[in-house]
């Protein structure tokens, strides 16, 4: 008798798990992985010396100077204050004759024909 409860109870257990399979880990890394490259973030270095701003941009996904193999061509305009300052072709660029005080920028990243690739960046800086 307690063989054949054990038996009973063995199938049940082995007819519930071959219905409902678990999903193997690698493709939920994969979904992943594929969701962290699809969203657009910008990364920037900032540094003060004097009047001067040096800015450095890190965009994953967007090219500068030609378009690379899965790029995007595109450029970052600078806005101080919220006034349009300049645009640059560049990752990298220096901002001089910062008049003195706190100043907020921003970079927004557009492409060529200035469209936005909603990508963008706020950050303050204090200017001596």
């Amino acid at each position: 008798m307690k063989r054949l409860f054990a038996f009973v109870l063995v199938i049940i257990v082995i007819s519930g798990c071959a219905q409902r399979l678990p999903e193997p880990e690698a493709e939920k890394a994969k979904a992943m992985e594929s969701t962290v490259e699809n969203k657009k973030e910008i990364t920037v270095h900032h540094n003060v010396h004097g009047n001067t701003l040096y800015i450095e941009c890190f965009i994953p996904g967007v090219s500068f100077s030609h378009a690379k193999a899965g790029s995007q061509l595109g450029k970052a305009l600078l806005f101080i204050d919220g006034q349009l300052y300049n645009e640059y072709e560049t990752a990298a660029f220096i901002v001089k004759g910062i008049p003195s005080g706190s100043h907020t920028f921003k970079i927004e990243i557009v492409d060529r024909d200035n469209q936005p690739l909603g990508i963008s960046k706020e950050f303050t800086a204090t200017v001596h």
